[in-house]
């Protein structure tokens, strides 16, 4: 998260939504131009990088990462997109968007704040923020920190945002919207997590026994193999082809995943 904020400060884009989720993330951004955009993820990579590297010493663990910068071309797209960016977390059925801290949908429309004790940057010393941001990058004094997180209301322009949608009825509609899909083939194959067939079978294995007692897919039947299937494409977004190599199942009977 504190990454995300001082990137942002590093090359100017506005945030109009993000989500971090624990295997890919997405923003939405108005840039100048697409180098602008280009700066800040690859600004992001490096940093989230360098991070790997001291956490877990995994050197260059994301240089094959890869990025896809899709220009928005109407205010129809860019209010999808914004709501299937911050249902992430949703859909994956980790938390419920408007209550997930790791982005920004629990930003927008809301009429009761969670109330969170906080600090402004202001108040601590320099030394003090280059230890816990880990950057030389100056914090504005004003910006709010809770639990030495730079809250996203800091750099997101939440009332510009809402105005997109102009009223909650709106916002509920597109919200309301299943146009996953079609935004999914918009982005190609680039969405798709990739995971080499030996990791996706041990996966499997791990999830068929927790699920039906079984760890031979050759063992489990039609539905249970279908059911492996949904979880695998919802938890590891997964190409469908893949999936359907790994569970053994046709493709075609993958359709509605």
């Amino acid at each position: 998260m504190n990454r995300v904020a001082v990137c942002v400060l590093k090359t100017g884009i506005i945030i109009i939504a993000f989500v971090l989720m624990d295997n890919h993330f997405h923003f939405e951004v108005k840039a100048c131009s697409s180098e602008q955009c280009t700066s800040f993820i690859n600004e992001f990579k490096r940093l989230t990088g360098q991070y790997n590297q001291r956490k877990y010493g995994d050197r260059n663990s994301l240089d094959s990462l890869p990025i896809q910068i899709i220009p928005l071309t109407t205010e129809d797209y860019v209010r999808t997109l914004l709501c299937y960016i911050i249902k992430n977390p949703t859909k994956a059925r980790v938390e419920m968007f408007y209550d997930y801290r790791w982005g920004t949908g629990n930003l927008y429309f809301r009429t009761e704040r969670q109330k969170r004790e906080y600090i402004t940057a202001g108040s601590l010393g320099v030394n003090q923020c280059r230890r816990i941001f880990r950057t030389r990058t100056r914090i504005p004094d004003n910006w709010r920190i809770v639990d030495e997180v730079i809250t996203p209301e800091n750099y997101v322009p939440v009332e510009d945002v809402q105005q997109l949608f102009k009223t909650t009825r709106s916002f509920m509609y597109f919200l309301s919207l299943n146009k996953d899909d079609e935004i999914e083939q918009g982005m190609g194959e680039w969405h798709e997590i990739s995971l080499k067939d030996s990791e996706l079978r041990s996966i499997r294995n791990e999830l068929s026994l927790e699920l039906f007692g079984i760890g031979k897919i050759h063992s489990l039947s039609a539905p249970q193999r279908h059911k492996l299937a949904k979880i695998i494409r919802r938890q590891y977004l997964c190409s469908k082809k893949q999936i359907a190599r790994i569970v053994q199942l046709p493709y075609d009977q993958l359709s509605d995943l």
